[in-house]
């Protein structure tokens, strides 16, 4: 029995013993209802009418889920979907995102970045975590949840075979005791083997959270811990295996292609605990139509408090010294095996007072007013060398900062909305840093609809990461005082509901700009020559400016939908911050409803960028670097090309899909070396219980 097969028949049990389970439960309940206990016969027989009676009666399950997230700091609600439409669902668990717009190493949950400037997200404290924001959910935008029955989602999702595949398997549960109180958990692991060879990836999530959202008092909480374990393979030797397959010697399966790194690993922990709370002041309002009289309560003033806790660890684990083939240096060399380890623990906490929107026709908007407090510990590795003994030493830098902030926010009404954020470090280590966040919308009555012009802007003055100026490993060396990046940046987004059309333009200045560069040198070993890596950090006193204007247009002709997303950006020091000049996502597919409950997607997307000189990857660091100068080659120009059908019946949503369904010989690559994964077939399946 083949192993999709297998997942086949799984699938069916599954769905037979849930029916099992529900039958036993209605028979359950109805021995307890007409069984003999001390009545007479006919007594017994009329209580077995009235449970025929209620066992016609439908049982009504409400199935109302409701879910927000919060503004970190001030606690603001947001309200967003519940993850349930199945609309693209069939790219999930796509490591390049679910339009294609991510550079990756190709297997799931492998590290990745956003090919499109403008939606990458800041810099997080410990730097190691961005590549991961298919799996690490942060504080801004974790989901809360409200459900008038508890709720359940299961989702699983796998591809390939033992040898090659992967395996996710999520569950979400939230309750509700009451209506103000909530409380639930989830968990998240996936397995992927890799289509090529040393590459398998193994993480891990386990989630707790509460909520209550009461008149005076609402409170929000969440714990995750995060386990995270990812071979590093260099990328394969040579890509012709992958460009020219037809000049090799012989035909290789994708795990067959030779490899640079195989017993290289990186490993990273992670905990946070969250807490954001709010008490709010205010009055009672009498309100009344023709039939009754009632109170609401008005809030005025709100005090709010946010603690966020986070522990974080990172390790680079390799059981041979490839230097000379793979690294150029070797900083430690009486050191055998490598394990550099980095820890980091931040505590954050602000408190403060809002004067809240709405509470009279004067008060047309909300001003927030915070002081918090930052404190950063470091624990990163340093050497002493004495003769020929290397002694490993710890050393423990610490930063503390007092910051202080304000928003002027406005949500209420349908003209005119905004959102104006700023704070700053006015005491401690990083004195003068400073982010403002600003959002504009207008809302404008068009063609029997409501079109949408929103401005954004942001500026930001801050020390780049603290593992960009200081960083000790066995293949990587440096320490840096760097200047504060200055970031500038305007953007404004147009969208027409009636067209179905989003029209975005943002444009984007940087002084001072750090990023890292692969600067390795050839090495020649008993007569063979090597491309080794050695990555480095730098800053850039030259100006960089990026733009970027978008296209989110959907078409509809009857049943057929042809959906496109296109992407110009430019950036004019590429050298340094590579972007491909066009990023494009196309899906067309027809929807139908079949038998009036079952909803259909059939159809193909595909993704394509221009080619450019893409950013390599390190495995040392375990993020993105520009190319080495001496071998830049460019990656791109080509389609990746997958067929599905997608599914909703009632409460489950599946999909089936035959992923890159053009493969063959072409430059079909994420990143430099890394090849796309091979053409197979991929299911998906979640499903939703409410009772």
């Amino acid at each position: 029995m083949t192993r999709t097969t297998s997942r086949i028949l799984f699938f069916v049990l599954s769905a037979l013993s849930v029916s099992t389970v529900s039958a036993q439960r209605i028979i359950g309940e109805l021995e307890s209802n007409a069984g003999y206990d001390g009545y007479n016969v006919a007594d017994s027989m009329r209580r077995q009418d009235a449970a025929d009676e209620d066992k016609k009666k439908k049982k009504v399950v409400p199935v109302d889920v409701r879910s927000w997230t919060i503004d970190p700091i001030y606690g603001h609600r947001t309200e967003v979907d519940v993850d349930t439409l199945h609309h693209l669902f069939q790219n999930d668990d796509h490591s390049e995102g679910r339009e294609g717009q991510y550079n990756t190493l190709s297997n799931l949950g492998s590290p990745r970045l956003n090919r499109l400037y403008m939606e990458r997200a800041s810099e997080p404290d410990f730097i190691f975590t961005a590549p991961f924001d298919q799996f690490i959910t942060t504080a801004d935008q974790f989901r809360y949840f409200n459900t008038k029955s508890p709720y359940m989602n299961l989702t699983y999702t796998w591809s390939g075979d033992k040898k090659t595949g992967h395996d996710r398997f999520r569950a979400l549960y939230a309750n509700n005791v009451g209506k103000r109180f909530n409380f639930g958990g989830m968990f998240d692991y996936f397995y992927g083997q890799g289509n090529y060879d040393h590459q398998s990836t193994s993480f891990m999530n386990a989630t707790g959270f509460a909520s209550y959202t009461g008149e005076r008092y609402d409170l929000h909480f969440h714990y995750t811990h995060n386990y995270m374990k990812w071979g590093e393979n260099g990328g394969i030797e040579d890509d012709g295996y992958i460009t020219n397959p037809e000049d090799q010697p012989q035909s290789y399966e994708s795990n067959e292609i030779p490899v640079r790194l195989t017993e290289t690993w990186n490993r990273m922990e992670n905990d946070e605990v969250f807490l954001n709370h709010r008490y709010h002041v205010g009055f009672m309002r009498v309100d009344s139509d023709s039939i009754r009289t009632w109170e609401t309560f008005v809030p005025v003033t709100t005090f709010f408090h946010t603690v966020h806790i986070g522990k974080y660890s990172k390790a680079y684990i390799e059981q041979n010294n490839p230097v000379g083939t793979y690294h150029t240096y070797d900083f430690l060399p009486n050191l055998a095996e490598s394990n550099d380890r980095y820890k980091f623990l931040q505590i954050y906490t602000a408190a403060g007072v809002s004067l809240r929107e709405g509470f009279n026709r004067y008060a047309v908007a909300g001003l927030n007013a915070f002081v918090g407090y930052r404190y950063r510990r470091y624990n990163t590795p340093d050497y002493a060398t004495v003769g020929t003994t290397t002694d490993e030493l710890r050393t423990f830098p610490t930063e503390g900062d007092i910051m202080v902030g304000g928003q002027l926010i406005r949500t209420q009404g349908r003209l005119l909305h905004y959102n104006l954020s700023a704070d700053f470090v006015v005491a401690g280590t990083n004195i003068g840093e400073f982010n403002v966040d600003g959002r504009g919308e207008l809302n404008i009555p068009l063609l029997g609809d409501t079109a949408q012009v929103a401005v954004n802007l942001m500026a930001s003055h801050a020390i780049p990461s603290y593992y960009l100026e200081h960083y000790h490993s066995k293949h990587a060396w440096w320490d840096h005082t760097f200047e504060k990046v200055l970031r500038t940046r305007l953007g404004a987004t147009v969208t027409l509901p009636h067209t179905r059309t989003v029209l975005s333009f943002a444009i984007e200045n940087l002084k001072n700009y750090a990023w890292l560069a692969d600067e390795g040198i050839d090495v020649t070993t008993s007569g063979t020559t090597w491309r080794t890596h050695n990555v480095v950090c730098h800053q850039t006193a030259l100006p960089i400016q990026v733009l970027s204007a978008s296209l989110r247009q959907n078409l509809k002709f009857g049943p057929v939908h042809l959906d496109n997303v296109i992407t110009w950006q430019n950036s004019t020091q590429k050298d340094i911050l590579p972007l491909p000049a066009l990023n494009t996502y196309s899906n067309l597919y027809l929807a139908f409803i079949v038998a009036k409950v079952m909803k259909c997607e059939v159809g193909g997307d595909m993704t394509f960028f221009t080619r450019y000189y893409a950013p390599d990857y390190s495995p040392v660091f375990g993020m993105y670097t520009t190319q080495n100068a001496a071998h830049r080659l460019r990656i791109g120009g080509y389609p990746l090309i997958s067929v599905y059908a997608n599914i909703l019946l009632k409460k489950c949503r599946f999909y089936v899909q035959y992923y890159h369904v053009n493969q063959g010989a072409g430059n079909s690559f994420w990143a430099p070396h890394y090849p796309m994964n091979p053409s197979g077939l991929r299911f998906g399946i979640s499903w939703n219980f409410y009772d």
